[in-house]
């Protein structure tokens, strides 16, 4: 065992990376009409999305308490501790890059990488802070959306905040608030955790989970173009879709994992409908052969139709 792991802690995250493998297939297969639409776009899938990603970002938070006690100094002082940092970044900014061009009406800007990356390096004054400060700015942080949200960070610039007064088109969307405070929570646990922990080796059974766990980033960067991949290859074997029908529950499900409301999610979708049929794009939308310039079209319909809905 590496020096300061907590193999219960690796093995947590090793079921969470699971759990989001499981989440991530069964949204691919409505994404190719293997299954019912209805399932992702349901209020419990969407739920499952926010807790399975709470997880992770809890744990990210536990994590940053656990090396600063491993390794005895200041994380911000840490070559080891800004490597890793390093590593997180440019895997959010690969995910952002691949999602551009399979998602250009949704692509990942603001992800839970991305979230984590900024989330961590922002906690570092606050890993040995006082446990009351801690907890504060994590209630502020997650009480941010609801107090200042505001239209002047509709801007795309905004975006990654979290104030906007909408819920912006992406395929995951973690912006800072109130994600920072989930963070917060994990540092706020862990110091509240016996500074020894439950040190030892992994019980046989959570061994393969712990060994997943150690090995988070990679899964996470892999899993996702490995299952799509696999379902893109077998694809034209899927039933078709039925036009409108499919194109609304995949668009609403896209709309649900973003956060936002059922109400705004169906009032949204139907109008991205309305736009791509009055402007004579519907059929190239449907049959996924839009032109580079109807792909950034529909995606500037997708972030008005949502501001709209959300007035």
């Amino acid at each position: 065992m590496a020096q300061g792991r907590l193999p219960w802690i690796d093995a947590t995250r090793g079921l969470a990376l699971l759990a989001m493998a499981a989440f991530h297939l069964t949204w691919d297969l409505a994404a190719f009409n293997w299954i019912d639409g209805a399932v992702t776009a349901s209020r419990g899938f969407h739920l499952l999305g926010h807790c399975i990603a709470a997880s992770f970002v809890a744990l990210a938070g536990f994590s940053l308490v656990l090396a600063r006690r491993a390794r005895n100094r200041p994380l911000a002082r840490d070559p080891r501790y800004w490597r890793r940092w390093g590593q997180v970044v440019a895997g959010a900014g690969a995910v952002s890059l691949a999602s551009l061009q399979l998602f250009p009406d949704a692509p990942i800007f603001f992800g839970i990488l991305h979230c984590i990356a900024l989330s961590s390096a922002l906690a570092l004054p606050l890993v040995e802070a006082p446990l009351a400060a801690v907890v504060g700015v994590a209630a502020l942080a997650l009480a941010a959306p609801l107090l200042f949200a505001a239209p002047a960070f509709d801007g795309e610039l905004w975006w990654w905040t979290g104030l906007s007064t909408f819920q912006p088109a992406s395929n995951d969307y973690r912006p800072l608030l109130p994600w920072f405070g989930v963070l917060l929570l994990g540092v706020a646990a862990a110091r509240l955790f016996p500074a020894r922990g439950a040190q030892g080796p992994a019980p046989s059974v959570l061994r393969p989970l712990a060994f997943l766990g150690r090995r988070s980033l990679a899964f996470y960067l892999i899993h996702q173009p490995i299952l799509y991949g696999a379902l893109a290859a077998i694809g034209p074997q899927a039933p078709p879709a039925s036009s409108e029908a499919a194109f609304t529950a995949q668009c609403v499900a896209q709309c649900y994992a973003s956060g936002a409301s059922d109400s705004l999610c169906e009032t949204s979708c139907a109008c991205v409908v309305s736009r791509a049929k009055a402007t004579g794009r519907w059929t190239a939308l449907v049959s996924g052969a839009l032109t580079a310039e109807q792909r950034a079209e529909t995606h500037r319909d997708a972030v008005a139709c949502a501001a709209d809905a959300a007035r």
